[in-house]
């Protein structure tokens, strides 16, 4: 098995070991530097990408390569992939208590997700992380695809609880799942969207009326609207804006408000 980045340890370090953590400091001042050349609002959306791509990218827990971060989401960002991979680490611990590793070894350059969620909650708290996020409880026999799931839901969510589905294609290729070609990881993504997901009672997958070519539209399914509170979705969004208040998605926290209080006056 592959080794973990090990901590460092308080023995005085080679000549070899100080000329490696040179490199990577060097590495990182000009990724900074790249990164503040960016664009605020492009950095913060790469960013985000980034975020939602690790964790789709991990369900299959198999190493996600930095050649195919760079490409499908950094693209001609790519200088900036020491700094932005490290604001996304700190970003997944934060909201969902995940850790991003590096691995070592033959398969250096590549990273993998450790979801700290059941065995280092109090360790986390304790340094002062606060309230982790769990947006869904991901299912052990299943959880390949509920990172997915829950991008999709939270898209279709933000954009009014209806979402066209040439829309939701367009903002999933940016992540590097086309509906048009396999993807590594789910395989057919239109089949498991389209037929599966509807199958299991989370989305809705609805033809416009008198649309010729059809046009369809992605809803929430019965499953979801159980399972899945608005609320968690709008948490989801916020803490990856580096926890915006809700409020500021102003017919997002209303929809959050009304779904609540029917929920509440629902019950006896």
């Amino acid at each position: 098995m592959p080794r973990t980045k090990n901590h460092v340890d308080d023995e005085m370090p080679s000549g070899s070991q100080m000329s490696a953590s040179q490199s990577m400091t060097q590495s990182m001042t000009q990724a900074e530097k790249a990164a503040q050349n960016m664009d605020p609002a492009e950095q913060e959306k790469r960013l985000n990408d980034l975020v939602q791509y690790l964790l789709i990218m991990d369900q299959k827990k198999i190493p996600i390569k930095k050649i195919d971060i760079n490409k499908q989401v950094l693209k001609e960002f790519s200088k900036t992939f020491p700094y932005m991979i490290k604001k996304a680490g700190e970003k997944l611990l934060k909201v969902f208590g995940i850790e991003l590793i590096q691995l070592e070894d033959k398969l250096k350059g590549t990273y993998m997700l450790v979801n700290r969620i059941d065995t280092d909650v109090d360790e986390l708290e304790e340094a002062g992380h606060g309230h982790i996020l769990t947006p869904m409880q991901w299912p052990e026999e299943d959880n390949s695809k509920t990172g997915l799931l829950l991008v999709v839901l939270s898209l279709v969510f933000m954009n009014g609880e209806v979402m066209q589905d040439t829309h939701l294609w367009h903002t999933l290729r940016k992540l590097g799942i086309d509906q048009d070609m396999p993807h590594e990881v789910f395989g057919d993504t239109k089949k498991l969207l389209t037929q599966e997901f509807v199958r299991q009672g989370y989305i809705e997958y609805i033809r416009q009326p008198n649309t010729d070519p059809a046009v369809y539209d992605f809803r929430w399914g019965q499953r979801a609207r159980h399972e899945i509170s608005k609320r968690t979705c709008l948490n989801f969004v916020c803490q990856l804006y580096d926890d915006r208040d809700p409020e500021q998605w102003t017919s997002q926290y209303a929809a959050v408000l009304e779904d609540e209080g029917v929920q509440n006056g629902g019950q006896t």
